[in-house]
């Protein structure tokens, strides 16, 4: 799909008053297809195009190739079809030059705005009248600032999302706050949400900065520096106790501390009494009971639903 049709939808879509996510539901597609839609990545089929044309109430063709079909008896004699196969070819020929060419794509328009494609590393710039979008398909990231306010996407269905609302509230990974203030003082820099008074201030403890100064201590006065850089295998442990504190769930809590004991067993192993062989065997098994954790927490959670 070429960039002008791309941008289309976008202006289609806000001018309808909806989000990607409202999109997405009214259609029973995912809200990354509608962004992959909206980046140029992937065309919508004939059904999704179709259902497009009658709930933005334009034609097919309007929604292709930008312009409304008029009557035979106000154009002159084939000038639609000139037109309208002009159209067509100029986006025949933007989508081959697309992928014919692994350089930047750049398309400028005084109505589109400044359109920046690079497919080699996964980056996207978009600079018009809604504002201006930026998207990295490599890491997953997609920010857009406009007249609509602020929002900041992952693109993974399990990454996080933040939002800025007209009345003044965010919305982050769901869940809206009455301002900023009070994000911060529920969330961590990772945007992770407290349940408890207890969880935050045992996460907001700099307890690396204590164990880099347990290192120095020992080192200097014991010169057990080799010895004392296991200690950095504490901090793992000590992060995942806070979160057992904060939301109770052991499975989550032996999935961080086990890696962290298996390897620290198997560095001891190897380095302190040269027996790295069958020591090794221990670092299989780290997979593995993560897969059973994690197959513990989704039995659990069909046992609630139930």
């Amino acid at each position: 799909m070429d960039l002008a049709m791309a941008q289309r939808l976008v202006d289609r879509r806000k001018a309808a008053g909806l989000s990607q996510e409202a999109l997405a539901t009214q259609l029973g597609v995912s809200r990354q297809a509608v962004s992959k839609w909206e980046r140029s990545e992937s065309s919508p089929d004939t059904d999704n195009l179709i259902a497009l044309a009658a709930l933005y109430g334009v034609s097919l063709d309007e929604l292709l190739y930008g312009e409304a079909a008029n009557d035979a008896d106000d154009l002159e004699d084939g000038s639609a079809d000139t037109e309208t196969a002009d159209v067509a070819d100029e986006a025949e020929d933007s989508a081959e030059h697309a992928d014919c060419s692994d350089k930047p794509l750049v398309d400028i328009s005084l109505a589109r705005g400044i359109h920046v494609i690079d497919p080699n590393k996964g980056e996207e710039v978009h600079v018009g009248w809604s504002g201006i979008h930026v998207t990295n398909e490599r890491k997953g990231e997609e920010v857009h600032v406009g007249p609509d306010g602020v929002h900041i996407d992952t693109l993974e269905d399990d990454g996080h999302s933040v939002r800025t609302n007209d009345d003044g509230t965010v919305t982050i990974d769901g869940e809206t706050f009455s301002s900023w203030k009070e994000a911060h003082d529920k969330l961590d820099h990772h945007g992770k949400h407290f349940h408890t008074k207890v969880g935050r201030a045992w996460n907001k403890f700099p307890f690396p900065a204590l164990v880099t100064l347990a290192y120095l201590v020992l080192g200097i006065v014991y010169g057990t520096w080799g010895m004392g850089l296991f200690l950095v295998f504490l901090i793992p442990v000590y992060y995942a106790i806070g979160d057992f504190i904060d939301r109770r769930h052991l499975s989550k809590l032996i999935e961080a501390i086990y890696p962290a004991a298996a390897i620290a067993w198997f560095l001891y192993m190897w380095l302190c009494l040269g027996q790295p062989h069958p020591a090794w065997i221990i670092l299989i098994t780290i997979p593995v009971i993560k897969a059973l954790m994690r197959w513990c927490r989704k039995q659990w959670k069909h046992r609630k639903q139930a």
